[in-house]
């Protein structure tokens, strides 16, 4: 039986040679093709994750004799593994393509310090078999260093894995519930999302003529209790908040990783009857309680007041932009506690 050592170096040379990394691996593809699919294993070593692990030829090869799949055979020697000539390559055509989209899923609730590894078992020990695990990550402009957003894309080896792994009422990762979705839907979501913020966009710019910016009264709330290992978006603060109240919030002054965040509600008055429909100020947004409370006249004015500073600024931004006849792309946040982009 094979180590957990062994598992990994298993699994992560089949997914070398795997369907799915050699439609992608252009490197890869050059190498099967200089040795009738034999490639040496000190040019896969030259792959960070596999050296990772050892660099040892003798352990790799001691380790792909104990898998069971059949997905790469080792030469007489120990020097080359290739695929194996039973598992003959796909065409890599537009009905591959679609298939691999369509046993594609997106996942959102990780930890953001967890490791690929753990992931990967994961998946494997409760959800079926996989092709590959992607992590999705951002570049952080204070460390220029990519960091794990916490959502990964998983393809599985079935779309039947597929539809399980998404149509499961439940999946929860270290007791965090994930957010599930097939590719597809998640990348239509995020397009109609541009497609939204282009309209704001240009809504914003259309109220740039307006004379004078004001405000109703008692219509900001204030929200906080966000742990620091969970990640809110706006979206599915919105959602929570609609659901209560029956009409969408004007605006929400949150960014993705802060720890509280404050709402404009449409109407006068609103926040207060918004926060009566709540038990003891709490609003439940997934596993998350955050504590609600409504800002009295003299707080909600110094927020309003600054509100309109940001907003103020941002028009006569546009305005120079549109003189010049430039294209700016900056943040068109409302907020007045922050000025800053985040993605979701």
């Amino acid at each position: 039986m094979a180590s957990d050592l062994e598992k990994k170096i298993i699994n992560q040379i089949e997914y070398y040679f795997s369907d799915f990394n050699l439609s992608r691996d252009k490197f890869l593809q050059g190498e099967i093709v200089k040795d009738n699919g034999w490639v040496e294993l000190t040019t896969l070593l030259k792959f960070e994750r596999l050296a990772s692990y050892t660099t040892d030829k003798e352990v790799i090869v001691d380790a792909l004799k104990k898998s069971e799949n059949n997905v790469v055979v080792v030469n007489d020697d120990g020097t080359k593994v290739r695929r194996s000539p039973d598992k003959p390559l796909p065409e890599f055509n537009e009905e591959y393509k679609k298939a691999i989209v369509d046993r594609t899923a997106y996942a959102k609730g990780f930890p953001l310090d967890e490791s690929l590894d753990n992931i990967l078992k994961f998946i494997s020990e409760n959800h079926g078999i996989y092709e590959s695990c992607i992590k999705r990550t951002y570049l952080d402009k204070a460390t220029k260093e990519r960091k794990f957003k916490g959502s990964c894309f998983i393809v599985f080896k079935s779309l039947d894995d597929c539809k399980k792994f998404v149509d499961a009422e439940s999946v929860k990762y270290n007791d965090m519930e994930l957010i599930r979705k097939f590719q597809s839907n998640y990348l239509e979501e995020k397009k109609q999302e541009f497609h939204d913020r282009k309209n704001n966009k240009k809504k914003l710019k259309e109220a740039i003529n307006e004379p004078k910016l004001t405000f109703s009264k008692g219509i900001i709330i204030h929200f906080s209790g966000i742990p620091d290992n969970v990640v809110l978006t706006r979206e599915e603060i919105k959602e929570k908040i609609t659901e209560i109240n029956e009409n969408e919030p004007s605006y929400i002054d949150y960014n993705k990783g802060d720890l509280e965040g404050w709402v404009r509600m449409a109407k006068e008055s609103e926040a207060s009857e918004f926060h009566k429909k709540l038990t003891d100020g709490v609003m439940e947004v997934g596993d998350v309680k955050l504590q609600v409370r409504v800002l009295e006249e003299e707080e909600e004015e110094k927020y309003l007041t600054k509100t309109k500073e940001v907003m103020h600024k941002k028009r006569q931004f546009l305005k120079k932009g549109r003189r010049g006849n430039k294209r700016h792309h900056g943040n068109c946040s409302e907020g007045g506690h922050k000025n800053k982009k985040a993605k979701v």
